[in-house]
């Protein structure tokens, strides 16, 4: 038996003693430690009888120089703020709005999404105990939150189960649950804390502590109404592989507050990551802060990024290359072999089998139809226009029909005929709100997240409204954002749309992610060596571009319909990054000097990254009107580096 076991044995016992006596946690943890260390004293396992790990001896206390169990100190991550990110400010909807009707606040109170995990009586054994905190003169918005919040965390949990479930495995955050109609409800438990109490992450994790919120099996998360932060997690540095590590079984505690641009499931499931033991420094693409470089990943940001995984889809996958805190299935003498891997954390609910349940994926497309009515969402008359208002009619698969599930720090819903994003209207947040459509931006108004029904549907709800979308009435009633119920109306199915990928002497136009122009040649020109500019979309050939798929696979040239010329390069670059960004041609195809085939690297469903397979550059698009296109470096978080390929 060793130390830990034995400690651990011990402790539960003691701890039944304390909830019979009424005894203090600090206390009990105390004896149980005399108790062990006595114990295994006299058995010979103290002072050589106890194995080192793995991969060295196990550190005294987890952050250097600090010593004492069981309470050993805690190495905290640095603050982390997330792109747009406004501290001071505070997100969500208004609190002294309507009043929930009995229905609403019973809806409010049961939800329950459907992936999340039953196990067992919901409390027992090691768990993440969600809290809701605010101060007194902070505004309680626990009610109108209750369906988003619990939204977000299913969401969360799909991250880390979607990962398993390609390896034909399951994971699950082992959340505290409570039984509820519709299934199990993750308990997300109101606390108010004195003044002042949520200035910091240490002084709002005393104030958690001194009301009993620091059993030993149990992780704490607190969603607050701060503004003074993004969000925070701890972190042991601990890279043991055994469960004997600190992130495996210590107290400890992560927060994010109600910032705007932060506060919602993405900034929970990072801090999550900290919080289950990632990203310890000595992986191979640590940043030495608890994060990691090889963008996109759950846990990597900042720094000087590698973009090894540039599809939006791996903002949402723990670790795309497997290499650095999770992986289902290590190699054998793999960092992640011999180190610690979150997907062992017993804060996880593991199962050797696959479950997962199917739900919205970002970088995919899908037509979204409504339970009740059967209508598919699209702006009304399938205008292209900014601020054209959303309906829902009979479903025809049409463009103006298909919505790309984006991604900027939460869930968007992009529209794959305009290229626009379903936008809470003016961001409104009371009952009765409309959706529009309007130009893609980091605004909560335009996040959603969804919230899983048994019968396969998804309600979704607004990030800043905490209101769900609702058909109210037939085409072309506009859509209205309303408190959730979970009737027929608010439920959505996402039938997703096959991905044709580019296709060779197909036609498109290239149309910027960020500003929706396309790419055409400066005034129609029929020249070699014309620059290749951009505009408001026209329909003139100049902006058509047709495919010719080249010998190597993924390679291809851009040939423009009006004058049969290639997309090219003007000129190589004499260091990288260029101090002069190449300028972008059209020339002659195959010529001399020619530079015209490209690499279309897939970010979503019709999105890609346009790379020349000369100089390895990106296409890229400016800003000045009738400004000519230029190559730079990859930044996959650039839209100005992002092309919609358009079928004509």
């Amino acid at each position: 038996m060793t130390l830990i076991s034995t400690y651990k044995l011990i402790f539960a016992i003691a701890r039944g003693a304390m909830r019979a006596i009424g005894g203090q946690p600090v206390l009990v943890r105390r004896i149980s430690l005399f108790l062990t260390v006595g114990l295994l004293a006299v058995t010979g396992l103290v002072g050589g009888g106890v194995a080192a790990s793995p991969v060295g001896a196990a550190a005294v206390a987890p952050c250097p120089g600090v010593k004492g169990l069981p309470d050993p100190a805690l190495c905290t991550t640095h603050e982390d703020v997330f792109p747009g990110a406004r501290t001071g400010a505070r997100t969500g909807p208004e609190a002294a709005g309507p009043r929930l009707t009995a229905r609403q606040a019973d809806a409010a109170a049961e939800v329950a999404p459907a992936q999340i995990a039953c196990e067992g009586d919901g409390v027992s054994g090691k768990r993440l105990q969600m809290l809701y905190v605010r101060e007194p003169s902070m505004p309680d918005r626990y009610s109108q939150f209750m369906p988003v919040f619990q939204a977000w965390l299913a969401s969360a949990d799909d991250v880390y189960n979607d990962a398993a479930a390609e390896k034909g495995q399951s994971r699950h955050i082992r959340f505290v649950t409570k039984e509820v109609p519709g299934g199990c409800q993750i308990v997300i438990e109101p606390v108010v804390v004195p003044a002042g109490s949520l200035v910091t992450l240490a002084s709002s994790i005393a104030a958690v502590k001194s009301l009993g919120y620091n059993l030993p099996d149990r992780k704490y998360f607190m969603l607050t109404e701060s503004t003074a932060i993004c969000g925070v997690a701890q972190l042991f540095t601990d890279d043991r592989p055994g469960p004997e590590n600190y992130n495996n079984y210590y107290t400890s505690y992560g927060r994010v507050d109600a910032t705007p641009n932060c506060f919602g499931a993405n900034a929970f499931t990072h801090e999550l990551g900290h919080a289950l033991g990632a990203v310890q420094s000595t992986a191979p693409n640590s940043d030495g802060k608890g994060h990691c470089s090889d963008l996109y990943s759950t846990m990597c940001y900042g720094g000087t990024p590698t973009w090894s995984c540039p599809e939006w889809k791996s903002n949402l996958v723990p670790d795309c290359n497997h290499d650095d805190y999770f992986t289902m299935a290590p190699e054998a003498g793999s960092y992640l072999d011999t180190h610690w891997n979150i997907a062992n954390n017993d804060f996880l609910i593991k199962g050797n089998t696959a479950d997962p349940a199917p739900h919205p994926t970002i970088g995919l497309t899908y037509v979204i139809t409504n339970v009740s009515t059967g209508g598919a969402i699209e702006p009304v008359g399938g205008s292209v226009a900014s601020l054209s208002r959303l309906s829902q009619r009979a479903r025809t698969n049409t463009p103006s029909q298909k919505w790309l599930m984006g991604y900027k720090t939460g869930l968007q819903f992009v529209n794959m005929n305009s290229r626009m994003c379903v936008d809470s209207a003016y961001e409104g947040t009371v009952p009765g709100t409309q959706t529009l459509q309007y130009g893609c931006k980091g605004s909560d108004a335009m996040r959603w997240t969804y919230l899983s029904q048994t019968d396969g549907s998804h309600s979704i709800i607004n990030w800043k409204s905490g209101l769900a979308l609702t058909a109210v009435a037939p085409y072309p009633a506009p859509l209205e954002q309303q408190p959730y119920t979970g009737a027929a109306n608010q439920r959505w199915m996402f039938n997703q749309m096959a991905d044709a990928g580019p296709v060779s002497s197909a036609t498109y136009s290239l149309t910027g992610v960020g500003n929706r122009e396309n790419a055409e040649v400066l005034n129609g020109s029929l020249t070699s060596g014309a620059s290749v500019t951009h505009a408001a979309p026209s329909g003139a050939k100049s902006q058509q571009w047709t495919l010719r798929r080249q010998g190597a696979p993924g390679i291809w040239k851009l040939v423009n319909v009006n004058s049969g010329m290639c997309l090219n390069v003007l000129a190589s670059p004499v260091s990288v990054p260029p101090t002069t960004p190449p300028r972008v041609v059209q020339s002659v195809c195959g010529g001399k000097l020619a530079r015209d085939m490209w690499m279309l690297r897939r970010v979503a469903d019709g999105t890609y990254i346009i790379v020349n397979t000369y100089d390895q550059l990106v296409l890229n698009m400016t800003t000045g009107a009738l400004s000519g296109l230029n190559q730079q470096v990859l930044a996959a978080d650039q839209d100005s580096q992002l092309w919609a390929l358009k079928p004509l």
